[in-house]
């Protein structure tokens, strides 16, 4: 009986220490599988963080800018921009083939016996000859008196007139009536019925212009070839 107990022994001191390596092995095993678990359920964390974050969605959500394109005219054409333009003032001569008889200066009026400043140019001319306008405009007023005789005024718009005086208005000239520039608008009058002022220069037209209110030379306006 003790020799078979004795061959026992040994049996289960050998099961015994496969069993402690079992449980050892079965132990790694476990401590692995929950490290790996562990590192699983970290990285998910992570991951989940990273795409949940606000930068993260509000860089999915943001659309890109979008660029506004400037507005064309519907008719396809660019607008050009207002251009200012100046239209130079060039008068023609009120009478055609006429001299100037006296310049716009301070002379001797032999009529009133003494010097004055004479406001206009005087272009000499027999009776009856054509009065055209100088230039195109409204007509301002037609008067007569003893002094200057008949006479009509034109006004051609931005403080400019222009003045016809010893003349005979054409018959169907009125107040108001637009003319055009070389359009008749009178003859010149008979030394008798000349301006009072002027008498002894003979028939002639005396022209003036105003500009602002104030006479000026009319040369300025006046080509001066055409004298």
């Amino acid at each position: 009986m003790k020799k078979k107990e004795q061959e026992r022994e040994p049996d289960l001191a050998q099961g015994g220490q496969e069993g402690e390596k079992a449980k050892r092995r079965h132990g790694r095993l476990y401590y692995i599988t929950v490290a790996a678990c562990a590192l699983v359920l970290i990285a998910a964390i992570v991951l989940m963080a990273v795409f949940l974050s606000p930068a993260a969605t509000s860089e999915t959500l943001e659309e890109p800018d979008e660029t506004e394109e400037p507005e064309t005219p519907d008719d396809g054409e660019e607008e050009e921009p207002d251009e200012d333009v100046d239209t130079e003032v060039v008068f023609s001569l009120p009478v055609a083939n006429a001299t100037v008889a006296q310049t716009y200066s301070f002379w001797y009026n032999s009529t009133l016996n003494r010097y004055c400043l004479h406001t206009g140019l005087d272009f000499a001319a027999e009776a009856g000859t054509e009065v055209t306008a100088a230039y195109a405009g409204t007509v301002e007023s037609i008067t007569e008196n003893i002094l200057e005789g008949g006479k009509v005024v034109l006004s051609h718009g931005d403080g400019l007139y222009t003045v016809y005086a010893s003349i005979d208005a054409a018959s169907g000239l009125r107040v108001g009536d637009t003319v055009g520039q070389g359009e008749t608008i009178g003859t010149v009058s008979a030394a008798a019925d000349a301006m009072g002022n002027e008498y002894n220069e003979g028939a002639h037209l005396h022209f003036e212009v105003l500009e602002d209110g104030e006479q000026i030379d009319p040369a300025a306006y006046l080509d001066y070839d055409e004298k």
